[in-house]
């Protein structure tokens, strides 16, 4: 009357054997959510959109690692990555050292001989492929016209 079921001893082990299943999967989930791509690139595109001289940053505080391309950002962090498509075509300034300065606030024609030879840097920059590279604390965009070069830099 007292005595145990062999069936509950194998109840038990599978019922075990579920509840370290569950938590092996509630362990590899992620901790944080991807960061906000779209949210990025629409202020990109706020600016894009803007006058010539118009200005506008981006904090990135989820952001671990970024990639940026002409017309496409991705962001990554311990969530995943997230990637967002720009509504106009930009200018990554990002592997030019002239073309950050521009970004930075430098004029072009102090950092460029001619309007051709800017023209031809951001042409050059937006061909180029990026990689993936350590995420800024805030992302800069800035449009910028000289000569025939109309171009949004990014970076």
């Amino acid at each position: 009357m007292f005595d145990v079921p062999v069936d509950s001893t194998y109840v038990w082990f599978g019922v075990g054997a579920v509840s370290l299943a569950v938590f092996g999967v509630a362990v590899g989930l992620p901790s944080a959510a991807p960061p906000d791509a779209r949210a990025a690139a629409n202020a990109v595109d706020a600016v894009a959109v803007g006058p010539s001289g118009a200005v506008g940053t981006h904090t990135l505080p989820a952001a671990d690692r970024f990639r940026l391309g002409p017309t496409q950002i991705g962001l990554e962090n311990d969530g995943g990555r997230a990637h967002a498509t720009f509504a106009y075509s930009v200018t990554p300034a990002v592997a030019d050292d002239r073309l950050e300065r521009v970004l930075d606030g430098d004029r072009p024609r102090s950092t460029f001989d001619s309007p051709a030879a800017f023209a031809d840097a951001a042409s050059a920059a937006s061909e180029g492929k990026t990689d993936w590279r350590p995420a800024p604390d805030r992302l800069t965009v800035r449009r910028v016209t000289w000569g025939k070069g109309n171009v949004t830099l990014v970076g």
